[in-house]
């Protein structure tokens, strides 16, 4: 019986191949370049990149809103203390389809026009404000919420039943531990003390 001998052109051919893809990922005088790391930000974290193009949607997701309410004159005991000794009231909507959860819990708290919310007894001190959601950013535990239209307070306790309601929807919709409110571009507390 004769061994049957296989041509070393094939075998030679398959190790050109695999040399030459080697020595295309070197670089000048054969060291491979560091291209696994991803490069990190001063503070040590890796920037967060997208590999979604600009122009793709996130996939809705559907949960109950919290929006916050006002409990006139109760001192704190419902809810965090604000203003002239009210409490600020987490309530929940019924469950909403969205894609921006910051975006949908603000523009429903903006689209409620009624100032007491159902037999409650918790007052919505937005009612008489025209306002409109423009953007939001998260910065670190900091969300922004820019605001367009225009803000009707009853007065120095209506102020901070205000900023209360937005600053506290937008922070529990974004999971951070500071909000900042913006109409025009210019701070709500700016905004309302103008007034």
């Amino acid at each position: 019986m004769r061994t049957q001998r296989t041509s070393p052109a094939p075998l030679a051919l398959v190790l050109a191949v695999l040399m030459l893809a080697a020595g295309c990922s070197q670089g000048p005088g054969g060291e491979v370049p560091e291209t696994s790391a991803s490069p990190t930000s001063p503070g040590g974290s890796t920037p967060a990149q997208s590999t979604e193009p600009a122009a793709s949607v996130a996939e809705p997701t559907t949960a109950a809103l919290t929006l916050f309410y006002v409990a006139v004159g109760d001192e704190g005991k419902a809810g965090p203390e604000i203003g002239c000794g009210d409490s600020l009231v987490a309530t929940e909507t019924g469950p909403e389809e969205f894609t921006n959860q910051i975006e949908a819990s603000i523009d429903a708290l903006l689209d409620d026009e009624e100032e007491m919310l159902g037999e409650s007894g918790l007052r919505n001190a937005l009612a008489g404000s025209d306002l409109d959601y423009v953007s939001s950013a998260v910065d670190g535990d900091v969300v922004t919420v820019e605001l367009s239209g225009t803000v009707s307070s009853g007065g120095t306790c209506d102020d901070p039943r205000i900023i209360g309601q937005l600053q506290y929807t937008a922070m529990t919709a974004a999971g951070t531990g500071e909000a900042r409110i913006l109409v025009g571009g210019k701070k709500l507390e700016e905004v309302l003390s103008a007034k």
